[in-house]
């Protein structure tokens, strides 16, 4: 499942653009798409792809990752079913924006956690970056305007998030710890079925709160490309990443994911660009590559 650096970096580029893709088509179709619901829906559909593509090397593969049975299952439990869980509760008490800016502090918890357990050295050029980083997509989310810090308020919510913030750390580091001779498709295809077992009773309450999905053209659309995107793609290349980089390295790319929701909102929703969204393209496109720097070096 490693790969080499460069390709890691292409890998975690794709996976952070198709996650603000997911951003997107989830805004586009909230009224007909019920959180809960299409996240349960794409795990269980993913499976399926996966068990019907790659059954020859599951069925080879299961014996094998039931011996590592209890780090697979925190892995998913972590990764997918709880922090998906987590998020969609945040949603409901705070905001998309407080949100965003929540999850600009995970490549800087990816980073304490790793030095924490692994005893990884943080460089000064890493932090440094990261401050950067950081700098340019506050500037986004308040639109380069400091007055709009007063209008920032923090709730449950926002707590909520803090813990789904840690939950994907500990995944991220948990990965490590993932069977490593078996073909990777087996491994996500555990990982899916553990977060889909554990969204099933929460989307039968969203269910009978009286939440539908409406399988029209355009919903139906929206969650195919979820599944294939974000799902299927994206946490192959993410497991890939983590591998071969360490959760610090890979963490920074974390900063790229609200600057991609931006592009894309321009690109596909017709939002204006804003001279605060150049502002900060640059400043997280240099910030990463101070990260990253340390280690090409």
């Amino acid at each position: 499942m490693r790969v080499s650096d460069k390709t890691a970096y292409i890998y975690l580029f794709l996976t952070m653009t198709f996650w603000a893709g997911n951003s997107i088509t989830a805004r586009m179709f909230a009224d007909d798409l019920p959180p809960l619901q299409h996240a349960f829906w794409r795990w269980v559909i993913a499976s399926f792809v996966i068990l019907i593509i790659f059954r020859p090397p599951l069925k080879r593969d299961l014996p094998i990752i039931w011996t590592y049975r209890w780090p697979v299952f925190w892995i998913g439990t972590t990764g997918i079913g709880a922090y998906n869980t987590l998020q969609y509760w945040a949603l409901n008490y705070t905001t998309v924006s407080n949100v965003g800016l929540l999850q600009t502090t995970l490549p800087i918890v990816l980073c304490l956690l790793e030095w924490l357990v692994f005893k990884e050295k943080i460089t000064r050029t890493q932090m440094l970056g990261m401050m950067v980083a950081t700098i340019g997509v506050g500037v986004v989310l308040i639109k380069a305007n400091l007055v709009n810090l007063l209008h920032l308020s923090f709730n449950f919510g926002d707590l909520i998030m803090v813990g789904a913030i840690f939950v994907y750390g500990i995944f991220s580091l948990l990965i490590r710890y993932s069977p490593k001779q078996v073909n990777q498709w087996s491994f996500l295809w555990v990982l899916f079925v553990i977060g889909a077992l554990e969204l099933l009773p929460l989307q039968l309450l969203e269910y009978q709160a009286g939440y539908r999905m409406n399988l029209t053209i355009g919903p139906i659309l929206g969650l195919s490309y979820i599944i294939i995107g974000p799902a299927l793609l994206a946490y192959k290349f993410y497991t890939s990443a983590v591998l071969t980089l360490g959760a610090t390295r890979t963490g920074l790319f974390f900063y790229w994911l609200p600057i991609a929701s931006v592009i894309l909102a321009i690109v596909i929703l017709g939002e204006p660009l804003q001279i605060y969204h150049l502002i900060g393209f640059v400043l997280v496109v240099f910030g990463l590559r101070l990260g990253l720097a340390q280690k090409e070096g």
